[in-house]
C-alpha cells in the first residue's frame, strides 16, 4: 500500500469507525459493539444475534487454529477490537498493526483498563508491509479478520502473505471473513434481489448487476489464491484449510494457512488423506440430508467423503444466475417463481446441517469451501470418527482444491483498475460536458478491455448489452 492509499485508508477509519465507537461504545460492549457494522447487501441494521453468532464462531475458529499452546497473536487491524477483547484470557501476548492513530490510542487505552491484558498488548501503527516495526517479536498466530477486502490488490495480499512468512516463529496465519471472488455473481444477485424486494425482469437483474460489477472496489479474492500459496512456498506452507461458517447467518467463508514450525517450538499436525476414488458426489447421486444419515448409519465406516453438496446459503442465488445465464434477455417477472420452486427442489445443506448430521450418527465433520469455484459454491465434507493426534484439539484433512490449471490473474479482482475506470469516466464526462449542451451528454461511458466480436466482426448486440 504505497503513501496516497494509506492516507485515503486513515481518513476513512479515523473519522468513521474509530470517532463513532469513542463516542458510542459503552465499557460493557467492548468487544461485541456493533454499532458501525451494516451489510453489504442492503445497508440496513444488522441483527445482534447474528452478530454475536458470526463472532462466537470467528473466535472459536481462531483458538482452535492454536491447539492449545500459548496465543502469541500478531493482528493486522483495521478498526475492529473484537477479536482482542474476546480472547483475552487465552492470551500470552498481542502485537497489532493499526493503520489509524487514533485506533491505536484507543486499542491502547482500552487495553490497559483489562487486568487480563496488563503487560501482554502492543499496538503500532502500521500496515501489513511493516513488520519491521515488530522488532524481535516472536508471534505464532496472525490474525487478518475483516481486513483483505480493503487492500489494493492482489499483489498487496501476496506481499504480506509473503511477508508474514518470513517470521519463522509464525506457525497459522488466519484470514477471516475474506470476500469471494468464485461468488461475486451470487452476491450481486443477492443485492440486487434484496434492494428491489419485487418481480423484476431479467433485464433490469442483468442491469444491476453490471452496475455493480463497475462501481466495485473492494478487493475480492478466490479460495484459489490460498489454496495455490503451497506451489510459491512448498518449503514453508504445510496445509491450507477454506472453512465456511458454521454459523445459521450468511457470512463469508473463514480461510487459514497453517505453517510448518520452523523454531522448534510446536510439533506439526498429522496430516489425514481421502483418496479422490473414496469421494462421494453428493449431486451425481441425487443423495439429500435423509440418505446421507442413512449411509453413515448403516455402514459407519471411519470415514465418509461427501463433495459438491449445494450450500443453503447460495442455492437461490446459483438458481437465479442459471436462469439469467440461459433464459431469453427480457420475458417479465415471472420467472423469479419458477427460480423458487427450483430451490426448493434441489436438496442442499448447510455448514450447520453438516454438523448436525455428523452428530446425530456419531461422527465429527470436517468441512471445506475451497472449490467454491468448481463447484458454484458447493462444499466438500468429510465425515469420521478419527481422534486428533497427539498434542491437536482436531482432525485435520487435506481436502480438495481447485486452483489447478488456473491463471493466477483469475484469483481476484483488480480494485485499482476499476478506481483508474472510474477516474478516467470522470474525466472524459467533464470535458464533454465543457464543450457540447448538456442534452448531447452521454448517459452513461462503459469503458472495454476489447469489443465483443463474433463471426461478422463487432458483436453490436452485445455491445448494446453491455451499454
Amino acid at each position: 500500500m504505497d503513501g496516497s492509499e494509506a492516507a485515503g485508508a486513515y481518513t476513512v477509519f479515523d473519522r468513521g469507525v474509530y470517532t463513532a465507537i469513542e463516542n458510542n461504545v459503552q465499557p460493557e460492549a467492548i468487544g461485541r459493539d456493533f454499532t458501525e457494522w451494516f451489510p453489504a447487501y442492503d445497508g440496513s441494521l444488522l441483527d445482534k444475534g447474528e452478530m454475536n453468532e458470526w463472532l462466537d464462531d470467528t473466535i472459536e475458529t481462531i483458538l482452535a487454529c492454536n491447539s492449545g499452546h500459548p496465543l502469541n497473536v500478531l493482528e493486522l487491524g483495521r478498526g475492529s477490537e473484537m477479536v482482542l477483547f474476546n480472547i483475552t484470557k487465552k492470551l500470552t501476548s498481542y502485537l497489532r498493526l493499526e493503520l489509524s492513530q487514533t485506533a491505536v490510542e484507543f486499542v491502547a487505552r482500552t487495553a490497559g483498563s483489562i487486568p487480563d491484558l496488563a503487560n501482554k498488548v502492543q499496538v503500532y501503527q502500521g500496515t501489513g508491509t511493516d513488520l519491521h516495526a515488530l522488532g524481535s517479536a516472536s508471534p505464532n498466530l496472525v490474525v487478518i479478520n475483516s481486513v483483505a477486502q480493503y487492500l489494493p490488490s492482489r499483489n498487496n495480499l501476496f506481499e504480506i502473505v509473503e511477508g508474514l512468512l518470513n517470521l519463522d516463529s509464525v506457525q497459522t496465519i488466519f484470514f477471516g471473513d475474506v470476500r469471494s471472488y468464485a461468488l461475486q455473481r451470487d452476491f450481486m444477485v443477492r443485492k440486487v434481489l434484496r434492494k428491489e424486494r419485487k418481480e423484476v425482469s431479467r433485464a433490469t437483474v442483468r442491469d444491476a448487476m453490471t452496475e455493480l460489477a463497475q462501481a466495485e472496489l473492494e478487493l475480492l479474492v478466490d479460495p484459489a489464491f490460498f489454496t495455490s500459496r503451497p506451489n510459491h512456498f512448498s518449503n514453508r506452507i504445510e496445509h491450507v484449510e477454506v472453512l465456511p461458517k458454521k454459523m445459521k447467518a450468511n457470512n463469508a467463508a473463514i480461510i487459514h494457512l497453517r505453517n510448518p514450525d520452523q523454531s522448534g517450538g510446536v510439533q506439526q499436525q498429522e496430516m489425514n488423506e481421502v483418496r479422490d476414488e473414496e469421494w462421494i458426489n453428493f449431486m451425481d447421486h441425487k443423495m439429500g440430508s435423509e440418505s446421507l444419515l442413512r449411509r453413515l448409519e448403516i455402514s459407519h465406516p471411519v470415514t465418509v467423503a461427501v463433495s459438491n453438496i449445494p450450500f443453503s446459503k447460495t442455492i437461490l442465488e446459483r438458481h437465479v444466475i442459471d436462469a439469467l445465464d440461459n433464459g431469453a434477455w427480457d420475458d417479465g417477472t415471472d420467472w423469479l417463481s419458477s427460480v423458487h420452486q427450483r430451490k426448493q427442489n434441489c436438496r442442499s445443506l448447510s455448514a450447520v446441517d453438516l454438523v448436525s448430521l455428523a452428530q446425530q450418527a456419531g461422527y465429527q465433520a470436517a468441512t471445506s469451501w475451497a472449490r467454491q469455484h468448481s463447484q458454484r459454491g458447493g462444499l466438500d465434507a468429510i465425515f469420521h470418527s478419527l481422534p486428533p493426534s497427539s498434542g491437536s484439539s482436531r482432525v485435520i484433512f487435506r481436502l480438495p482444491t481447485d486452483h489447478q490449471g488456473r491463471k493466477p490473474s483469475t484469483f481476484s479482482n483488480q480494485p485499482l483498475q476499476q478506481q483508474a475506470r472510474q477516474t478516467i469516466q470522470q474525466q472524459l464526462y467533464g470535458t464533454l460536458q465543457a464543450q457540447i449542451p448538456s442534452y448531447m451528454l452521454p448517459e452513461d461511458t462503459v469503458i472495454l478491455e476489447k469489443f465483443p466480436m463474433n463471426a461478422d466482426g463487432v458483436n453490436r448486440k452485445a455491445l448494446a448489452r453491455l451499454g
